[in-house]
């Protein structure tokens, strides 16, 4: 067990249940985000860095033509970027609860040089002035989400779309993770799921 499952078990028992504790870090990121003196939480209107985590809120993308539903409040742990109009990064929110914690600490454990690294000194707790990833392995990742049919959470954004985006410091990870933030529109949790087993299916006749 890792940093991030660590302390999420930390959480559930000062909370006295994961119910309590979902609660607790989602009261936090609101008050965070509003604060000056807390930037565990912080505004960034930039492009997304490799290896951090967003959230942001996702206006209507749609030709309806090419896509029947999306996630109109994303948490999303950044890629590197395909190209200048969109930015990619990993819906957590479209993966199992389970997963995503798992997924997480072991991304975490595995960066966990660069991570420390990155958020030491005056950068500790601060969310805007942490190094992001940059040599962060696309390929790779997409690779391990497909063994479990998950590279389906890989998704790509329009720019131009996302408003309040906000970025969450490294050390918040966990309690990030505890948030319950989906808001899909067009398609229900149970759809995405049973999308998911259709592309896991597909990809491995």
């Amino acid at each position: 067990m890792g940093y991030v499952k660590s302390e999420i078990s930390k959480l559930i028992k000062e909370n006295k249940g994961k119910k309590l504790a979902r609660s607790s870090a989602e009261d936090w990121f609101q008050k965070a985000l509003k604060s000056r003196k807390d930037k565990t939480v912080d505004t960034q209107r930039f492009p997304f860095q490799p290896g951090k985590i967003y959230v942001f809120d996702y206006g209507d993308p749609l030709n309806k033509e090419t896509l029947d539903w999306w996630d109109k409040n994303p948490v999303v742990l950044a890629l590197r970027a395909i190209d200048k109009d969109t930015d990619c990064g990993i819906n957590l929110n479209l993966l199992p609860v389970k997963f995503k914690e798992d997924f997480l600490d072991a991304f975490y454990t595995m960066h966990n040089s660069q991570i420390k690294a990155g958020s030491s000194g005056s950068k500790k707790n601060d969310a805007f002035k942490q190094i992001p990833l940059m040599k962060l392995d696309y390929e790779h990742i997409k690779k391990f989400l497909d063994r479990f049919g998950f590279g389906f959470a890989i998704r790509r954004y329009k720019v131009n779309k996302k408003k309040n985006q906000a970025v969450v410091s490294y050390e918040s990870w966990p309690k990030i993770a505890l948030c319950d933030f989906i808001q899909l529109n067009g398609a229900t949790v149970m759809g995405i799921r049973a999308l998911f087993m259709q592309y896991y299916t597909k990809r491995n006749i």
